[in-house]
Protein backbone atom coordinates (compact mmCIF):
# COMPACT_ATOMS: atom_id res chain seq x y z
CA UNK A 1 0.00 0.00 0.00
CA UNK A 2 2.72 2.55 0.91
CA UNK A 3 4.50 1.95 -2.21
CA UNK A 4 1.72 2.48 -4.39
CA UNK A 5 1.28 5.57 -2.43
CA UNK A 6 4.85 6.79 -3.07
CA UNK A 7 4.33 5.85 -6.69
CA UNK A 8 1.07 7.97 -7.55
CA UNK A 9 2.96 10.87 -5.97
CA UNK A 10 5.68 10.39 -8.13
CA UNK A 11 3.88 10.16 -11.14
CA UNK A 12 1.68 13.67 -9.94
CA UNK A 13 4.50 15.71 -9.56
CA UNK A 14 6.26 17.23 -12.28
CA UNK A 15 10.00 15.97 -12.96
CA UNK A 16 13.12 17.74 -13.92
CA UNK A 17 13.46 17.24 -17.83
CA UNK A 18 16.58 16.57 -19.97
CA UNK A 19 16.54 19.43 -21.86
CA UNK A 20 18.79 21.32 -24.01
CA UNK A 21 20.22 24.70 -22.57
CA UNK A 22 20.55 26.97 -25.63
CA UNK A 23 23.11 29.82 -25.96
CA UNK A 24 21.02 32.36 -24.98
CA UNK A 25 20.38 30.40 -21.51
CA UNK A 26 16.98 29.35 -22.15
CA UNK A 27 16.25 25.28 -22.06
CA UNK A 28 14.37 23.40 -24.77
CA UNK A 29 13.17 20.07 -24.82
CA UNK A 30 15.18 17.82 -27.30
CA UNK A 31 18.09 19.44 -29.49
CA UNK A 32 18.22 23.10 -29.73
CA UNK A 33 17.70 24.60 -32.95
CA UNK A 34 17.95 28.97 -33.52
CA UNK A 35 14.79 29.81 -35.61
CA UNK A 36 14.85 32.44 -38.33
CA UNK A 37 13.96 35.24 -35.81
CA UNK A 38 16.84 34.55 -33.64
CA UNK A 39 14.31 32.52 -31.44
CA UNK A 40 15.51 29.41 -29.78
CA UNK A 41 13.37 25.89 -30.28
CA UNK A 42 13.61 22.57 -29.60
CA UNK A 43 11.96 19.37 -30.88
CA UNK A 44 12.59 19.54 -34.65
CA UNK A 45 13.07 21.67 -36.93
CA UNK A 46 11.68 25.37 -37.04
CA UNK A 47 7.68 25.92 -37.98
CA UNK A 48 6.29 29.09 -38.32
CA UNK A 49 2.97 29.29 -36.70
CA UNK A 50 -0.03 31.24 -38.63
CA UNK A 51 0.80 34.17 -35.37
CA UNK A 52 4.44 34.18 -36.98
CA UNK A 53 5.34 32.79 -33.69
CA UNK A 54 8.08 29.58 -34.38
CA UNK A 55 7.94 26.32 -32.61
CA UNK A 56 10.19 23.41 -33.18
CA UNK A 57 8.29 21.01 -35.36
CA UNK A 58 4.52 21.07 -36.29
CA UNK A 59 2.54 24.11 -35.08
CA UNK A 60 -0.42 23.08 -33.04
CA UNK A 61 -2.91 25.85 -31.92
CA UNK A 62 -3.51 24.96 -27.49
CA UNK A 63 -6.72 25.51 -26.12
CA UNK A 64 -5.43 29.25 -24.77
CA UNK A 65 -4.89 30.22 -28.67
CA UNK A 66 -1.35 29.79 -28.18
CA UNK A 67 0.87 27.63 -30.95
CA UNK A 68 2.73 25.12 -29.53
CA UNK A 69 4.96 22.95 -31.26
CA UNK A 70 5.48 18.85 -31.24
CA UNK A 71 4.79 15.56 -32.32
CA UNK A 72 1.54 14.52 -32.23
CA UNK A 73 0.90 13.60 -28.47
CA UNK A 74 -1.60 15.37 -26.21
CA UNK A 75 -1.62 18.62 -25.28
CA UNK A 76 -1.17 19.04 -21.61
CA UNK A 77 -1.49 21.94 -19.40
CA UNK A 78 1.50 22.78 -16.92
CA UNK A 79 1.33 23.84 -13.49
CA UNK A 80 2.48 27.41 -14.71
CA UNK A 81 -0.27 27.83 -16.84
CA UNK A 82 1.60 27.03 -20.14
CA UNK A 83 0.60 24.06 -22.40
CA UNK A 84 3.33 21.56 -23.76
CA UNK A 85 2.69 18.51 -25.84
CA UNK A 86 3.08 15.05 -23.94
CA UNK A 87 4.44 15.32 -20.17
CA UNK A 88 5.18 18.58 -18.27
CA UNK A 89 9.01 18.26 -17.26
CA UNK A 90 10.43 21.46 -15.12
CA UNK A 91 13.46 22.56 -16.67
CA UNK A 92 16.73 23.68 -14.27
CA UNK A 93 14.99 27.54 -14.66
CA UNK A 94 11.82 26.61 -13.48
CA UNK A 95 9.38 26.47 -17.03
CA UNK A 96 8.24 23.73 -18.53
CA UNK A 97 8.85 21.65 -21.73
CA UNK A 98 7.22 18.90 -23.01
CA UNK A 99 8.58 15.78 -23.22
Amino acid sequence: MKGMLVALIALAVPTIAHADMCPDGTYVSGRCQMAPNGRYVGGGNATMAPDGSYVGGKARVAPNGSYIGGGSGKTTLCPDGTYVVGRCKMTPNGRYVGE
